[in-house]
């Protein structure tokens, strides 16, 4: 948790020794019966810990729960999400023009690329993609993934240590790593079920198309390109168009691919506007390891846990809460506090998990 941008409150919850898994912190000194110091408070317990305080026949301990207040009131933030909503009118508009003409308006493309890079490196905040969700999606979907992949993939490139030339190039290519697609038919694209075969067939060339299209233009590296081209590529070569495996694949499409997946992932269900949860997400990545680059994904997700704790979440019996503590593992199955107070430990609880993130 950034505390340079949002203040902490840190709170704390009584939890089960027998559900108590390393990671988490202790809120207060736990003593044995004769009054002997066994772990001290802001202890960050571990496995032997635990083993230690079971054989001291220590039944419940107290557990820092971080809860981040008003973490979207950074005005570098708000100055993010207005260069956003600009980006939105400038790619809608691109497309728009792209579609009829099949030429790439290069420099409006990389100025908006500039814009998301400088806005994203004065905000200094994971909470920023938080904040992207906080956002109708439903209409104008291509647009706004294509902004948010861009956005998405510039902050992985900037946790990855790229020089800000590189970070501005992964930002260009997540903004254009779907334009093939204004060259589908609309049906395509705007069908609100499962695809085709056939479908699904023409659908997978949006890669190819965007490749041809961005690669007529003199101003765009090879590497733009073949983050274009490779972004739908994975590590075990279940990917699309040309099934490589983890060396072929360019790091700029591995980027994208995560962000991608993600950003997906959240597509706001329209039926529960605001409803997201970037926890199923996360698990989404985790499960499908074996087909990211494991550096970027684990990069990724680590990061990202620096702003799930203290959302307000539904669950999927329908109960509200707050998270008060991650399950790295499997975000979805993390532990949560009904506003009544008591804690669930989601990972003992078969059929519940967090459904979406109340915003």
């Amino acid at each position: 948790m950034d505390t340079k941008n949002s203040s902490i409150n840190k709170k704390s919850f009584e939890e089960n020794i027998e559900f108590v898994v390393p990671g988490m912190e202790l809120a207060h000194t736990v003593y044995s019966k004769d009054l002997s110091i066994l772990a001290n408070a802001g202890t960050i317990i571990n496995t032997e810990l635990i083993k230690k305080l079971r054989k001291w026949d220590i039944t419940k301990v107290d557990i820092v729960a971080e809860v981040a207040d008003n973490p979207f009131t950074n005005p570098n933030i708000e100055k993010f999400l207005n260069t956003y909503n600009q980006s939105i009118d400038v790619i809608q508009k691109t497309f728009d023009s792209i579609r009829q003409t099949q030429d790439i308006p290069v420099e409006a493309f990389s100025e908006t690329a500039d814009d998301i890079v400088n806005n994203i490196t004065d905000a200094e905040n994971i909470n920023i993609i938080d904040k992207l969700y906080d956002l109708p999606v439903c209409d104008d979907y291509t647009i706004r993934h294509c902004v948010n992949v861009s956005a998405i993939s510039a902050l992985i490139a900037k946790w990855l240590k790229y020089s800000t030339e590189s970070i501005t190039a992964v930002a260009l290519a997540g903004l254009l790593h779907d334009v093939g697609k204004s060259q589908l038919p609309p049906e395509i694209l705007n069908k609100p079920y499962k695809l085709s075969p056939a479908d699904y067939k023409l659908y997978q060339t949006h890669t190819k198309l965007g490749y041809e299209l961005a690669r007529k233009k003199e101003n765009i590296s090879q590497s733009i390109l073949f983050g274009i081209f490779h972004h739908h590529e994975r590590t075990d070569r279940s990917g699309y168009p040309m099934h490589l495996g983890a060396d072929d694949i360019h790091p700029y499409a591995k980027i994208i691919a995560v962000a991608d997946l993600f950003d997906e992932s959240l597509t706001i269900n329209c039926d529960f506007p605001g409803a997201t949860s970037p926890y199923a997400s996360l698990d989404n990545i985790r499960d499908r390891l074996y087909c990211f680059d494991p550096k970027i994904s684990l990069i990724f997700r680590d990061h990202m846990m620096n702003f799930l704790s203290g959302h307000r979440v539904m669950l999927s019996n329908k109960q509200e809460g707050r998270v008060v503590f991650i399950n790295r593992d499997k975000p979805s199955k993390s532990i949560v506090q009904l506003d009544n107070g008591t804690v669930l430990n989601l990972p003992t609880l078969k059929d519940v998990n967090i459904h979406y993130v109340i915003k």
